[in-house]
């Protein structure tokens, strides 16, 4: 038995891209992100920023302004 998986991109519907990280991370912390040295921006979907930890590997999102 073989389990399908898949990609970011595949489970966004094919909407993933890269926008300026540091537009990325100021968008971030004037939404609430208070340890950005914590984290590192990943990608961008739906007009929302997603980074993840860099000990814990979880995943956070903001809307983009």
């Amino acid at each position: 038995m073989t389990k399908e998986v898949k990609t970011m991109y595949e489970l966004n519907g094919g909407e993933l891209y890269q926008r300026d990280h540091i537009k990325a991370f100021e968008n971030a912390k004037d939404k609430g992100l208070s340890n950005p040295s914590e984290y590192m921006y990943m990608y961008s979907s739906y007009n929302k920023d997603y980074f993840k930890n860099i000990n814990f590997r979880n995943y956070i999102s903001f809307i983009q302004e």
